[in-house]
């Protein structure tokens, strides 16, 4: 978001960002994923934030959604070797 610029990694087009300029990187996966990687403003640290979505058919499989995309952002934390 520092450079106000999107960029396709795959083809390596690139196209202009509406948002405020901010130190954050973010990733989007074919699946609508998002990984976003900022630097911690109080620890020498990075911190990474993630996003997934899915469909819910009904609130009665809310409880079996969550878990599935909580599986979904394990396999993102565990295929980057973040733990």
């Amino acid at each position: 978001y520092g450079s106000l610029e999107e960029k396709n990694l795959v083809d390596g087009s690139t196209q202009a960002i509406d948002l405020p300029s901010s130190n954050v990187l973010q990733f989007s996966t074919e699946d609508g994923s998002k990984i976003s990687a900022r630097p911690s403003g109080t620890e020498p640290k990075i911190k990474f934030h993630f996003s997934v979505k899915g469909v819910l058919a009904g609130k009665e499989e809310f409880d079996s959604a969550e878990a599935g995309l909580d599986e979904r952002i394990d396999g993102i934390i565990d295929s980057m070797g973040l733990r």
